[in-house]
């Protein structure tokens, strides 16, 4: 029974894989979706990266270790809350922001919007990685 769960899960991603494949013929395609992604989508990635973050730091063991169960409230907040301010306020304005200065990845954005090669690492071109 676990080996065809396995099987139905791998068979999924490889389908959404190859569907996803047909789709994306630009780099943009691949890193921004086309553009054609909501604001919403905007924030969930924020949340995403940002308990990954919180995670890999290991905030939330130090939490969880302090305080005990009671500290999942401080999850469900930061879950909900959290993801429904960096909609509200930042998801909008970062995705007008990088349209206008044709930045697909964080990096690039900071680097366009205060004008700092500093700021941009690594940079994707049509060409492939360039390191700067």
């Amino acid at each position: 029974m676990k080996a065809l769960v396995v099987l139905v899960y791998v068979f999924v991603m490889l389908a959404i894989g190859y569907f996803s494949m047909k789709k994306t013929r630009t780099v943009g395609d691949f890193f921004l979706g086309n553009r054609s992604i909501g604001p919403w989508v905007s924030a969930f990635a924020y949340g995403t990266t940002y308990f990954s973050a919180v995670l890999f730091i290991g905030y939330a063991g130090k939490v969880g270790w302090g305080f005990g169960l009671s500290s999942l409230w401080i999850v469900a907040g930061n879950t909900l809350i959290g993801t429904f301010l960096a909609w509200l306020v930042l998801a909008r304005r970062t995705r007008t922001m990088t349209t206008r200065l044709h930045a697909m990845t964080m990096p690039e954005f900071l680097a366009a919007r205060y004008d700092s090669r500093a700021m941009k690492i690594v940079k994707f071109t049509k060409e492939g990685l360039v390191t700067e």
